[in-house]
């Protein structure tokens, strides 16, 4: 959100660019949504018939609703503050200037974190609404989420939609680059030995461990404990990963832990998945009481 309250920011959701694209002009102007437009529309060389949606900071002016319903007629506009009427400026940049800080006071217990969600689950339809990528096409993808701690000490959890991600303004790659900065924070790897095979947890303490599945380095930072081969990565639930070599006595221990889950499907089901170099494969997934191959 703009912290200068004196420029309304304005944000445009274009057919054929890949992330939104914003612009700002001064709060109090009746134009102030066309003038952002006109620095779009110069920049990238594109027209009204192509705007999908607008987000302005301000609600726009009766002058503006005309502009856009005439140049963006199948764009969805929203908008954070309700325009003010004649005199009432000072009140109305006194209010939102209370409900800025107020809001970063709330962000400062929050933060943004991945989110695993595998295609099987019966949550799976709500992806659609969610800037994601990834990660075994078909079967498994990333998403992000604002996370906090409650009043009464548990984890509260809110999507990032796609309309979130357009106030925000930011790509999804920056966003996914916030989320797994927030994660590794916190991130703690245990390592067991039993005889030669070795048992790598990974576990944090504000939950979420098995988001680490989608950290681009993750199997360079496994590759010191279990060697530069592929890894069986169990994920019973979302804030538990464990780690193996394939083959080895404890790869199948931790497939069986994953398949007798109790965890209550979410976003996530219970996933056995083949890590190397390469990049992930799904092997198995918990389905009730018997397994689905993938």
């Amino acid at each position: 959100m703009n912290d200068d309250v004196s420029q309304n920011l304005v944000v445009f959701r274009i057919k054929g660019l890949p992330e939104p694209v914003l612009a700002s002009a001064p709060t109090q102007a009746e134009d102030a949504v066309e003038q952002a437009w006109a620095s779009i529309r110069q920049q990238h060389k594109v027209r009204g018939s192509a705007v999908l949606a607008v987000y302005s900071e301000w609600q726009p002016s009766a002058a503006d609703q005309k502009f856009m319903a005439k140049n963006f007629r199948k764009a969805e506009c929203t908008y954070s503050f309700a325009r003010p009427g004649p005199g009432e400026w000072d009140r109305a940049f006194a209010e939102a200037r209370t409900a800025m800080a107020e809001a970063e006071q709330r962000k400062s217990a929050e933060e943004i974190l991945p989110v695993l969600w595998s295609a099987s689950s019966p949550r799976a339809g709500l992806l659609d609404a969610l800037p994601h990528r990834p990660l075994v096409p078909g079967k498994l993808s990333v998403a992000l989420a604002v996370v906090s701690r409650t009043p009464e000490g548990k984890i509260g959890m809110h999507h990032i939609t796609r309309h979130q991600q357009e106030e925000m303004g930011a790509p999804l790659e920056k966003l996914l680059d916030v989320g797994f900065s927030s994660l590794v924070r916190g991130l703690k790897f245990e390592v067991r030995s039993s005889g030669e095979d070795v048992l790598v947890s990974l576990a944090r303490e504000n939950q979420l461990a098995a988001s680490a599945l989608a950290l681009p380095d993750l199997h360079a930072q496994l590759t010191p404990h279990l060697g530069t081969g592929d890894l069986i990565v169990g994920l019973p639930c979302p804030d538990e990963m464990y780690v193996a070599r394939e083959g080895s006595g404890l790869a199948d221990t931790v497939r069986e832990q994953v398949l007798s889950s109790p965890y209550e499907t979410t976003e996530l089901v219970p996933s056995v998945l083949r890590l190397g170099s390469g990049g992930l494969e799904l092997l198995a997934e918990r389905s009730g009481s018997a397994e689905s191959r993938g």
